[in-house]
């Protein structure tokens, strides 16, 4: 057959309803976009909980070496690809507002990479950082100025620093920039993703002429959510990554279904002299209108189902999870071919006594 006749032939068949190309359409797209919606959630969820470890300040790694910590050694952390940032701070001499009297309030020097740990982002380099709860209590905001005993000093920005577990002493502070010089308390590092060898790396900004009765520990700014969560494990581990195997697995079996019931209409088709060539083009021509129909409608499913509760950027589920739709169309493809290869002309007679 010629190939406009082969052509014809498979848009007759798609139209008058022989090849079922609807049923199998809406089966198949039933199937896969229920696998990859699953899949969807199930990877939102991991997302879910690693924004909340990362909000919850759970991902920052604190060292503690009082008159230890190199400033310098620790702001290079934030060059260290698997370090985000890090900065160094020390416990200063407390301050009293003229607004609070009556409650002196903590003052810490921390170096300038402290501000991208503490989600700063301040209006210039010159002024103080404060936390949000005394920012609200106070009535002021970044641009303002704090009356002090120390003289008055411009709110340069604010940052969050919830009573959620986390360490809570710069909830209530004056955090005061100052140059990575010299020794300081603390160094504290954002490790997102987790990595194995960042408390090494985050140890190695003790000072080198540390004297060695000087305590040094390692430990987590807020410990309520577990020591590390492992976020590329749990995606990897996540029972639902079966989903695009299983999306190609319902397209083999509705493939090869959908031709093993044409089975008696192929048998006499070989009988009168057409070529199994000719049959297997046509063939591959209705399997692909439909599943590629599949696909339009299990792409239409997934794209709404990705975006509610996605602390990510939802087009990130959808890449990963419309490759099993994706794949149920190459798969429906075999199926229907290992079906038409399978199917005898000379078992004609014992089709038509089982239709």
């Amino acid at each position: 057959m010629r190939p406009g006749s082969i052509l014809s032939e498979a848009w007759r068949d798609l139209a008058t309803g022989t090849t079922r190309a609807a049923v199998f359409a809406v089966a198949l797209a039933a199937v896969t976009a229920s696998l990859a919606i699953t899949d969807a959630r199930a990877i939102i969820a991991l997302q879910q909980r690693a924004a909340e470890f990362v909000d919850a300040g759970a991902a920052v790694r604190i060292l503690n070496a009082v008159d230890a910590t190199d400033g310098a050694a620790c702001e290079a952390l934030s060059d260290v690809p698997s370090i985000g940032s890090a900065g160094a701070v020390s416990e200063g001499t407390p301050l009293t507002l003229a607004a609070m009297p009556d409650n002196p309030v903590p003052v810490y020097e921390a170096t300038p990479g402290m501000g991208e740990v503490l989600g700063v982002r301040p209006l210039s380099a010159d002024g103080v950082w404060i936390p949000t709860g005394v920012a609200e209590r106070l009535g002021v905001g970044a641009g303002r100025t704090l009356e002090t005993d120390q003289g008055p000093m411009v709110i340069a920005g604010v940052y969050d620093h919830p009573d959620d577990g986390r360490d809570s002493r710069l909830g209530y502070a004056v955090v005061v920039p100052t140059v990575a010089a010299g020794e300081f308390d603390q160094c504290w590092a954002h490790v997102w993703p987790v990595v194995d060898d960042a408390d090494e790396l985050i140890r190695s900004t003790v000072a080198s002429d540390v004297d060695p009765d000087v305590s040094v520990t390692i430990g987590q700014l807020n410990t309520r959510l577990g020591a590390s969560f492992d976020a590329a494990a749990a995606f990897s581990e996540r029972i639902t990554r079966a989903a695009v195997p299983g999306a190609a697995l319902a397209g083999l079996v509705l493939g090869f279904l959908a031709i093993r019931a044409r089975r008696l209409e192929i048998a006499g088709a070989l009988h009168v002299g057409q070529s199994r060539r000719a049959l297997l083009a046509a063939v591959l021509l209705e399997t692909a209108a439909w599943s590629v129909a599949a696909l339009a409608l299990a792409a239409f499913a997934l794209l709404p189902a990705v975006g509610p509760n996605n602390p990510a950027d939802p087009l990130q589920a959808f890449a990963i999870d419309i490759r099993g739709p994706a794949a149920a169309v190459p798969a429906a493809l075999a199926g229907a071919v290992v079906a038409l290869l399978l199917i005898r002309e000379d078992h004609l007679f014992r089709y038509f006594k089982d239709r």
